[in-house]
């Protein structure tokens, strides 16, 4: 089917690139295919906030995946200054042989002998590597007599796009945010890592 006139043409134009096989007696064709082309053209998404496996559906070629480490864990006030608080853990994905991976932030200090604060996470194989933009790190706590602990350091930040095949498996490894501990208890905790990937 032909349309006679330029706009006809280009209306025919958007309801076939939507499949649809043009109708006379339908009038809502133009609407369906542009709400359907809308549609296909968004990003689907998927968060992880816990480690898990991920296969590739039918009919995606390309992934961009985005891996973030997990804060560290701020300081405590009343704990020795030699005492550290728990380093935050790394997020990865693994797929193939590739491993895009986004350190965590190490624990703050107690008492804030570092005054530097606890070295940001790095990450690794993404083409955009970036310390220190994941996960955050926890709050240090100050006591009432102006005793100080350190924050924790962010976790590492990596991005990379990747050419795939439906079937294929990511393996996810989500960080887990360092900790405080005082009598048993934890505290000043360092945010989780996390991972996402979309596609279209």
């Amino acid at each position: 089917m032909q349309g006679s006139k330029p706009v006809e043409c280009e209306v025919l134009n958007v309801i076939q690139a939507a499949g649809i096989w043009p109708d006379c007696d339908d009038k809502t064709q133009l609407l369906q295919a542009i709400k359907q082309l809308t549609v296909s053209s968004l990003p689907s998404r998927q968060y992880f906030t816990e480690s898990a496996e991920f296969i590739v559906p039918e009919g995606v070629e390309n992934i961009r995946v985005t891996v973030a480490g997990a804060g560290g864990g701020g300081g405590l006030n009343g704990n020795p200054p030699s005492q550290k608080s728990g380093d935050g853990s790394a997020s990865s994905v693994t797929y193939g042989s590739l491993g895009i991976i986004a350190e965590g932030g190490e624990g703050g200090w107690s008492a804030k002998i570092d005054e530097d604060g606890a070295s940001s996470g790095v990450a690794s194989n993404g083409d955009l590597n970036l310390a220190g933009q994941g996960a955050v790190g926890g709050n240090g706590s100050v006591s009432v007599l102006g005793q100080t602990g350190g924050p924790g350091g962010n976790g590492g930040l990596a991005i990379k796009d990747l050419s795939v095949t439906a079937g294929e498996v990511f393996e996810i490894v989500v960080g887990k945010g360092g900790v405080a501990t005082h009598q048993g208890l934890e505290l000043n905790v360092g945010q989780d890592g996390y991972v996402i990937l979309e596609w279209v």
